[in-house]
């Protein structure tokens, strides 16, 4: 990456504008967007090297990024035969079966709307659980960062909380519950090269939908408190977390 690529992003994702200079014109312009970028390994992907060694990229301009996924190709015989059984079952289902269940799913319009909605009309603020949630897995990634010491700053917690405020916003409640920050939590560990709490997540690149999600969210928010429970001051939820 260039160093005048690398300012210029920079400032966009950290004061929000993008200074332009040509043509005669001199402004500032407003940035106030999500950013996605997308990038290749400098040489091949050495995984006992820490992100920022992989991509050159430098540990501040990654940590401005909420997710960073790492996608690799481990050539998993168990995912390979996945793939291999969806692209067949496609090829061989049939047509009509395929129109019906299409007629049961938003299209793009309605989907634009509703997050149009969502965004507009709902300003979530964290719940005292929420908060203790992610103060206390922001704490235990500060104890257990090694490799990823650039990504365990401030701007992580920032990042759960932006995360937790959206996915309530998806789910159509002005407020963060346990389970929004349960999510963000998972998202963030994705998004590690190395896990702090759940080792099951593994590669991002061979995931897919749960059949039951209510079961899956239960299954993980258990998991994540359970791991939670080093943390004195967060016994008193994880006793009401795995009782109810």
């Amino acid at each position: 990456m260039k160093e005048h690529d690398r300012a210029t992003i920079h400032e966009a994702m950290e004061q929000q504008t993008i200074s332009i200079a040509k043509a005669g014109l001199v402004t500032t312009l407003s940035t106030r967007t999500i950013v996605f970028g997308a990038t290749n390994p400098k040489g091949q992907y050495d995984p006992d090297q820490t992100l920022s060694v992989n991509t050159a990229l430098s540990g501040p301009l990654l940590s401005r990024f909420d997710i960073v996924l790492v996608l690799l190709d481990t050539k998993n015989p168990e995912w390979d035969a996945v793939v291999s059984s969806h692209i067949l079952a496609e090829e061989e289902s049939d047509k009509g079966n395929l129109d019906d269940d299409l007629a049961n799913i938003w299209n793009l319009s309605m989907l634009r709307r509703y997050i149009h909605f969502v965004k507009a009309y709902f300003k979530p603020a964290l719940t005292k659980e929420a908060e203790k949630v992610i103060s206390s897995y922001y704490q235990l990634q500060r104890r257990s960062a090694t490799d990823n010491a650039a990504r365990t700053t401030v701007r992580m917690l920032e990042s759960l909380i932006r995360l937790a405020q959206a996915h309530a916003r998806l789910m159509f409640r002005n407020e963060v519950t346990r389970l929004d920050a349960i999510m963000a939590i998972l998202c963030i560990e994705s998004s590690m090269t190395t896990s702090a709490i759940v080792d099951s997540v593994g590669n991002a690149l061979h995931s897919n939908f749960s059949e039951n999600p209510d079961q899956e969210y239960t299954k993980q928010e258990r998991l994540i408190l359970e791991k939670l429970r080093s943390i004195d001051e967060f016994s008193d939820i994880i006793i009401g977390g795995l009782s109810r």
